[in-house]
């Protein structure tokens, strides 16, 4: 009983740290998931400015457009002044090229409210953008950090692996073949996993690798 009291203590040592690595795990998966909810929220931001930003730009286009136009029938209309002798027909033009000149005046204050609103906007996305590639850049660096404390979880790859490969999570490589799916590994992978200095997978099964010395009969990995 005692040896079997032993095992159990043992078990659940390693229980307690599993289940603290699950902990850990979750708390990077959650700090994953608000940084790039942050960032998603960011581009959804920037892209509503965006379409309103080109709003604006269009009707600032709409109003030069009709200023252009406005101005050509204004200066048709002085052009026929010249050619008319009769004075109804001249006060009848004058007052058309009045009413032009005061649409344009109202029409050239609005202008500048437009253009005075695309400055705003176009220096509120400008700092935006800024903003989102801070925060992607930001989080670029802290995501890497992250990742390697997932990967660095050996307990937690292991387990995953060996649950969804029938129970066989760490395999050789013998004579360059991965001895769990028996496909050829790469010679560069084959010398990082001689190094040993960092978890290496499978490309083809995902199984965990180590470099098993071969035997003098062997031939070399």
């Amino acid at each position: 009983m005692r040896a079997q009291i032993e095992i159990l203590a043992s078990l659940q040592e390693i229980d307690r740290e599993i289940r603290e690595k699950h902990g850990a795990r979750d708390l990077v998966l959650a700090e994953i998931h608000r940084r790039e909810q942050e960032i998603e929220a960011k581009k959804v931001e920037i892209s509503l400015l965006s379409g309103d930003l080109a709003e604006w730009d269009k009707s600032r286009r709409e109003k030069e457009k009709v200023l252009q136009e406005d101005g050509q029938k204004a200066m048709e209309k002085r052009m026929r002044m010249n050619r008319i002798k009769n004075i109804k027909e001249l006060q009848a033009l004058q007052r058309e090229i009045d009413q032009i000149k005061q649409n344009n005046t109202q029409l050239e204050d609005e202008l500048i409210k437009v253009l005075e609103e695309l400055e705003a906007r176009t220096s509120s996305l400008k700092e935006k953008v800024e903003e989102l590639k801070k925060l992607e850049d930001a989080w670029g660096e802290k995501r890497r950090e992250l990742e390697v404390q997932l990967e660095g979880n050996l307990i937690e790859r292991y387990e995953l692996i060996f649950a969804r490969r029938g129970g066989m999570a760490v395999v050789a490589v013998s004579e360059g073949i991965c001895q769990g799916c028996y496909m050829n590994i790469p010679p560069q992978l084959r010398n990082e996993i001689m190094k040993s200095e960092r978890l290496n997978l499978c490309p083809s099964c995902h199984r965990i690798l180590y470099y098993k010395p071969a035997l003098p009969q062997d031939k070399q990995l």
